[in-house]
């Protein structure tokens, strides 16, 4: 396979309290010559210049967070941090010429600590976006006393859905 692509990376702190990334990567992957056969498939198809299926030609991460001292409380300064993150894959390649949906997904996160005491909230996949974490494309049969099919069929793998993970830690 021949990949030609980019990855760029940025970050700022415009101000002490506020903190941001952006991570963007390209790629151009292309098959240089046919699969290796298999009993399953003995002549896998191919075109040059095919992409490589599974990779994404687009990855895009960015991430902004804000934290700070909120107020005195006796000993100790209540400091706040909260956080966004957004990830965004192109449509990936399959095989037989079929891509896989794009995926778009939001996470935060917000947390507090008083002196010794950390409470913190991450929420993945905010949005609740139904998605296909792996999406392949492969000829298959669940019917085992019908004639095999040679037809192309798609199998995924779901996404994780919301998540909400809340964490109390103490430093001794």
């Amino acid at each position: 396979s021949t990949r030609l692509g980019f990855a760029a990376t940025v970050g700022a702190r415009p101000w002490d309290f506020l903190t941001g990334a952006l991570s963007v990567t390209y790629v151009r992957a292309t098959l240089d010559a046919p699969p290796l056969a298999s009993a399953e498939d003995p002549d896998p198809p191919y075109r040059s210049g095919q992409l490589l299926p599974y990779v994404a030609p687009w990855v895009v991460r960015a991430d902004l967070g804000a934290h700070g001292v909120l107020v005195r409380l006796g000993d100790w300064d209540l400091a706040g941090r909260i956080g966004a993150g957004f990830s965004f894959l192109s449509p990936r390649p399959l095989p037989f010429g079929a891509f896989a949906d794009p995926v778009a997904l939001l996470d935060a996160q917000a947390g507090l600590t008083w002196g010794p005491v950390d409470l913190g909230v991450q929420i993945f996949n905010l949005t609740d976006s139904r998605f296909s974490a792996i999406e392949y494309s492969f000829a298959s049969n669940w019917s085992p006393p019908d004639a095999p099919s040679r037809l192309p069929a798609r199998h995924l793998s779901a996404g994780a859905p919301l998540t909400v993970l809340a964490t109390l830690g103490v430093t001794l």
